[in-house]
């Protein structure tokens, strides 16, 4: 069972907001942590795992920035596990890595996103807003993500810390460290950790620092 607030916490000033209110607090929150320098034109877009919406981040990416920039922070955050090939789209029609995010978002507000064209993890990018400002040191960074998901083991009610990849299909994957040990294929060392992200669970996935 999993329990989730659909709630998150914005990366500026570390305040929580529902994902509903968060576009309205980063409207206030990114002027005052906005430094002085060279003004650019810069998007703020919102990524959900495609099915499972409780999944979601809002970054702000340069205009002039390439798409595989987008592509190296949504893997370091969210999916690199194997190096697997990805792609965005734009109704169905692929969107070259090295176009900028300016010629992409230009003819749609909403952007395709596949990581791994065997055990797929999809996103969906939305074009919230665009803004004059200096933005981060990097050409994307993130604004806000949802707070993790809670996932309770199938033995009690204790919160679960890792899964059974060869049962994911089965409601009886997720565990505590206490009922992890006595699961059928404890001995086979195959667990992985529940980490929060959409990818979890996936392809031996572990997680990242970002």
């Amino acid at each position: 069972m999993a329990r989730s607030t659909n709630a998150g916490v914005c990366a500026l000033c570390e305040q929580r907001a529902s994902k509903a209110q968060m576009p309205s607090h980063l409207a206030t929150c990114i002027p005052k942590h906005e430094a002085t320098g060279v003004l650019r034109t810069l998007a703020l877009l919102r990524f959900d795992a495609t099915h499972d919406s409780r999944y979601w981040v809002h970054v702000e990416a340069r205009m002039e920035a390439s798409m595989r920039r987008l592509d190296a922070f949504l893997r370091a955050l969210w999916l690199e596990c194997c190096g697997h090939m990805s792609a965005f789209y734009v109704a169905r029609r692929e969107v070259g890595m090295g176009i900028p995010v300016a010629k992409a978002f230009a003819a749609a507000t909403t952007i395709e996103y596949e990581y791994d064209f065997g055990s797929t993890t999809a996103l969906t990018g939305t074009l919230v807003s665009t803004r004059s400002g200096q933005g981060g040191r990097s050409a994307v960074r993130l604004l806000a993500r949802n707070e993790p998901i809670s996932w309770s083991c199938a033995g009690c009610a204790a919160p679960a810390t890792v899964l059974c990849p060869f049962c994911i299909d089965d409601d009886a994957h997720l565990f505590c460290d206490a009922h992890a040990g006595k699961h059928e294929h404890a001995r086979e060392e195959v667990y992985l950790p529940v980490v929060n992200s959409p990818r979890m669970g996936v392809c031996g996935y572990t997680g990242s620092p970002a």
